[in-house]
């Protein structure tokens, strides 16, 4: 019986690299080829980019967030220290006041803040496996321009993305039930 090789950036990395048609690497922290740098200086980009792209439910994690003793210099009474894997900004529970985001940090008028938001993720076995398969596409389109691929072959990888993209949608909204609330968890469509 076949183990089922880990998750990993460089599997991730060498599955992009397939998807092109380029040369896979040993190691994406101790890069020895073009493919290897061009994998180790995109991929923390690409990562984040997508997570921040979505309100991956992989990715939500709440915090009470803590009062900075600094209050601001106008405009809200009060800031909040950001978590330090903050990437965005989902929800400020229990409030009417509106907020702001500077920085690494909440402005708002309340004396509390609880907040649900999507953090930097960048453990690959804790990936949801379709964030892994989007990943993939989006990282294999970024190393299509980096390598020089086929602009014909960017443009076919960008076609199955957007298609992934819908179903990935449909997913989605199937795991939330927002009977009676708000829809808090719907799918903003960013290009990123």
């Amino acid at each position: 019986m076949a183990l089922i090789e880990a998750m990993s950036e460089t599997r991730l990395c060498n599955l992009a690299l397939s998807r092109i048609g380029a040369a896979t690497i040993q190691d994406v922290e101790n890069p020895t080829t073009n493919e290897g740098r061009h994998c180790q200086r995109l991929y923390p980009h690409v990562r984040d980019s997508l997570l921040r792209s979505h309100w991956w439910r992989f990715a939500t994690k709440r915090a009470t967030l803590s009062q900075d003793t600094t209050d601001p210099d106008f405009e809200w009474n009060n800031q909040f220290d950001l978590p330090n894997d903050f990437l965005r900004m989902k929800e400020l529970y229990d409030t009417e006041n509106s907020y702001e985001l500077e920085g690494l940090k909440l402005l708002t008028d309340d004396d509390t803040a609880e907040i649900k938001y999507i953090a930097r993720i960048t453990d690959p076995t804790k990936f949801d496996p379709l964030f892994a398969e989007v990943l993939v596409l989006k990282f294999a389109i970024a190393l299509c321009m980096a390598l020089g691929q086929a602009r014909l072959l960017m443009q076919e990888l960008e076609m199955e993305l957007v298609s992934l993209l819908a179903r990935v949608r449909v997913v989605d909204k199937q795991e939330t039930s927002t009977i009676g609330r708000a829809d808090r968890n719907a799918w903003v469509d960013e290009k990123s």
